[in-house]
């Protein structure tokens, strides 16, 4: 029970849009670009959203289970930020997936670090080892 207790706390949810932050970072991994192409900056958050792009007509079929086990990244900047999935979403060679950061991300996003884990769960409690970083 105390394991869960962070998923019924309450979450802070972007309210009082500002403007948006271009940061068109890109890394290529394996098969795969992922890029962090803007940031929203709201009163009370930030809104970060990796996108994940590949070539479709290189991979495997996959069957629906498969597909349902893929894996899932989570954010973390530093100590001071907590970062939370708000989901992920994506078609055939392309994935979005985004994240609540709180408190807000200053407006100079340099020296700053976005480091996606890979997790076998959406809990974030398996890591696999493997993870991006993408400096802001």
């Amino acid at each position: 029970m105390i394991k869960s207790e962070k998923y019924y706390t309450s979450k802070v949810e972007p309210s009082g849009f500002r403007h948006y932050i271009p940061v068109l970072k890109t890394v290529a991994k394996g098969e795969r670009l992922y890029t962090v192409s803007y940031v929203r900056q709201y009163d009370n958050a930030s809104v970060v959203q990796l996108l994940i792009d590949w070539d479709e007509q290189q991979e495997p079929q996959l069957t629906i289970q498969q597909k349902l086990e893929r894996k899932h990244f989570g954010l973390y900047i530093d100590a001071s930020y907590e970062c939370r999935s708000k989901g992920t979403g994506g078609s055939n060679g392309h994935e979005s997936s985004t994240y609540v950061v709180t408190p807000p991300l200053p407006d100079d996003l340099s020296g700053l670090h976005f480091v996606f884990t890979e997790y076998e769960d959406a809990f974030e409690e398996k890591p696999t080892g493997w993870a991006i970083t993408i400096q802001g």
